[in-house]
Parts: C-alpha cells; structure tokens; sequence
C-alpha cells in the first residue's frame, strides 16, 4: 500500500458567535456614546443664532449610519441563522426519512442528490464498504453501482475509520474513477464501532478543500451514521421480536392436546363422522400453529383458523355451553392481517371469561374504516377489574400476584395478558406504532377486545448490505 498524504491541519480560526458578540458589545457602547453627542450637536446647531445646514447633515447622516450598523450588526445574524437552521433541519429530515430503512442503492443515490449541492464537491459516493452503492455528479458513469472498493484512499478510510482529505496524481490509478477530479474527502460510516460503509466528496483541486468543506464530510457521515445505527437497533429488536414470537408458537400446551384426543377418541364409537371432521380440523389447526409465523396472511385465512379452535372447543364442552356469531363485512376478507391475531383472542374467551355452568357467548366482528381495518371480539363471560385491566399488557407484574389455577378444559392458566401481549407484538412487528390493541371490560358482564390495524402492512428492516451493492 503506499503512504497516503498526511490529513490536512487547518489552521485555528475564530468562533464565529464569540466575534459576533464582541461586535455587538462594541457596537453598544457606540451607540451609547454618539448618539448623545449627535443629538447635542444637533440641538446646539438649532439653537445657535446664525444656523448652519453642515451640522445638521453629518448628524442625520450619523443617525442612519448607526442605524444600518445597528441592523448590520443585531438584526440581519439573526436572520440568516434562522434561515441556515432551517435548511440545515430540512436537509436533515430528507436525509432521515430516505435512509430509515438502511442504505439501498435507491436510498443511496436520493441521499447523494440532496446531499451534494449543499456541498462546493463536483461528484460524491456513497459505498457499503464492499462495493458502490451510488455516485452522482460529474464522472460518475465512471463510478456505476456495484463497483468494488479498490480505491486506497478508501480502504485507508474503512481501516483507521477517520475522515481522510487526499490529492490524485493526474495519471494514477485512483484516477480511473472521477477522472477530472483531482481531490477529495473520504468520512466513514460508523455504526456500533464498525465501518459499514463510506461517503466521499470529490473536488476539482486540493485547494478547494477548506475547513468547511471538512466539517460538512463530516457532519453529513455522522448524521447518516447515527440513522443507520438507529436503523441496526430496530432490526435487532425486529429479530429478537421475530425469535420469541417463534418460541412462543413452538410450545404446544400438553392439556390442550390430550383432553381435544380424549374428546376425539370418545366420539369415535357414537359420532364417527363428527370425530373424523374434528381429527381434521385439529390436523390442520397444529399444522397451521406450527407454520412460519413471519408471512402474512389474510383475514380469512385467519377466520378459517380460529373456526377450527371454536370447532375443537364446542365439541368439548358442547353447543349449547358454547356459542359464536360473526359478523364480517365481505370487504374486509382478503385484507392482509399478520399471522396468529384471532385465534389468540378467542382462546382468552374461553380459558379466562367462562363461567362454570352458564353459557359464554363470543362475537367476531370486522370491518374495513377509513384508516384500515378493525376486528373486534367480544364475550358476555365474567369481564375483569380495574386493576387487572390497567395491568393488562404486562402481564409479568401479574404473574406474581396471580396463583396458578386450571381453566375449564384442564390447561394451566397463564394470564390472558401474555396472550395479548405476543398478539400486540405481532401488530407492531408488521403495521407499526400506529397499530394496537383496545380492550374494554366490566366485571360481570363480559369484555371487548378491539384490533386496530391502520394503513398497510409494512417490510420489516431490510439491512444495509444486500446482495450486489
């Protein structure tokens, strides 16, 4: 590798704000002192018995001049730094809502086109630390996408992760890329102390690379990289999210399984066919719990999920004990809904709302609103306090509390939250913070669980570094 010209060292220079606040106490006591002595001046003119137009001319003149340096001075900084602010936030706000989702090549070259007129560069890049992401600006079919990192001056940048300013030598063979540009800045991108990438200016001349010029590299690499770590810690929480919700829909509760085989086995000798459509539901019913919980589906095939589970249900306690009416607008079937939202709901109804003896009655409901789709279950079991409700979605501060006891059919009860919890997870893994859950319950009368899913479903993160950028 050969040595790379030593970074630049600018030499120091003034705070901009301390001078302009020198001058604005300088320019106080000014005023203070001249425009006492003017006005005197002027009143002795008037008052003097011969007159003299001279006097009075240099202290109108005196007074506006003070004027202009009083606006100069006071006013016009203000404006031009509410204005610098108000860009510089603009910019930041086109930059974070491009690259939220990580570095792609079409994210890439948006963040390259609003990124380099803010610049005095010719040409910039943006690299994944591997290959080209995209480039923009003069020569940059010379640089296309998917390009290898071979640049040294790049390499060096990803090595020592610090901004680099560095010279190419007409003829070389760094020039083969922006091969009019002479100079240029290289800033890494630093995510969790690791360099995933860089952004490179490129200028005419070395002596078009000024103090300035450095911060902005500067700036403009911490601020993405500051969006790419904020984007690698969503991801994360996504896996770790998707990893429990796999471990929770890979435990088959043992009680559940045994009494629906009991059930099946006593109906075999009396109701042949009526076990045969039930050992078929329950086939199916396991199939579907152990399926990939990560793509979406669709309302009605959630529908059709949650029939099975009330089918297994009914035959064991019986149709008259249990009862299910739905109400579900035609509209509303094909919408797409996450996996595992339904049949959750309906197994809260029976293990944790039926009474010992007297019926429980559930109603499924969906509908298509402005905003997306609602479905809403609800039960006339035994509803729950106030204080259950309020801790209803943390349901470990509950499990302290709250003795094991068994359900109706034989399975240990778990607390209803745990199960609204993971379905909540779901709602916000694939719609978002937007999205969630209403529950509505009286002691006594029953409960109202209300799902609200707005606008579409969303592509959970996608990393930074894809296949060929």
């Amino acid at each position: 590798m050969s040595d790379l010209p030593n970074p630049i060292r600018f030499p120091k220079r003034l705070n901009p704000t301390k001078v302009l606040g020198s001058a604005q106490f300088v320019m106080t006591v000014l005023l203070g002192l001249c425009v006492p002595m003017l006005f005197v001046l002027l009143v002795w003119d008037i008052v003097a018995e011969v007159p003299n137009p001279v006097p009075a001319v240099l202290t109108i003149a005196g007074l506006v001049l003070l004027c202009f340096f009083f606006s100069y001075v006071f006013v016009i900084p203000d404006d031009l730094t509410s204005s610098a602010t108000d860009r510089t936030l603009a910019i930041a706000s086109k930059i974070f809502m491009y690259t939220r989702h990580g570095l792609t090549p079409e994210t890439a070259l948006d963040t390259c086109q609003i990124i380099l007129p803010e610049t005095m560069a010719s040409a910039m890049c943006i690299t994944d630390g591997h290959r080209v992401l995209a480039s923009w600006g003069e020569d940059s079919d010379r640089c296309p996408i998917g390009q290898r990192v071979i640049l040294q001056n790049t390499l060096e940048v990803i090595e020592s992760q610090r901004v680099s300013a560095f010279s190419r030598d007409i003829g070389s063979e760094d020039r083969q890329f922006f091969p009019h540009l002479g100079a240029g800045i290289a800033a890494p991108l630093i995510v969790g102390g690791t360099c995933m990438g860089t952004m490179e200016f490129y200028y005419p001349r070395f002596n078009n690379i000024d103090m300035r010029q450095t911060a902005l590299a500067t700036g403009f690499a911490d601020l993405i990289s500051a969006q790419l770590a904020s984007f690698e810690l969503e991801r994360q929480s996504e896996a770790s999210a998707r990893v429990e919700l796999r471990a929770l829909q890979s435990q088959v509760d043992p009680h559940f399984l045994f009494n629906t085989i009991g059930t099946i086995v006593s109906l075999v000798r009396t109701e042949p066919e009526k076990a045969r459509s039930l050992l078929i539901d329950f086939s199916n019913y396991y199939r579907q719990t152990l399926s990939d919980s990560e793509q979406l589906t669709s309302l009605e095939h959630e529908i059709e999920q949650g029939v099975r589970y009330i089918n297994l249900m009914r035959a064991r306690y019986g149709d008259a004990r249990l009862k299910v009416r739905a109400n579900i607008d035609e509209e509303a079937m094909d919408r797409i809904v996450p996996p595992f939202i339904l049949q959750p709901l309906l197994e809260n109804c029976i293990k944790h709302a039926m009474r010992e003896t007297e019926p429980l009655t559930i109603a499924i409901e969906a509908r298509i609103m402005e905003w997306g789709v609602e479905i809403t279950v609800s039960d006339d079991g035994i509803g729950m306090s106030e204080e259950v409700l309020a801790h209803l979605f943390d349901p470990r501060s509950r499990a302290v509390d709250e003795p094991p006891t068994v359900t109706a059919d034989g399975s240990v009860k778990h607390g209803c939250g745990l199960a609204l919890s993971n379905v909540l997870m779901r709602i916000h893994l694939f719609f978002g913070e937007e999205s969630g859950i209403r529950v509505e319950s009286r002691e006594g009368i029953g409960t109202r669980v209300t799902v609200e899913l707005v606008g579409a479903p969303q592509e959970p993160g996608r990393s930074m570094r894809q296949s060929g950028a």
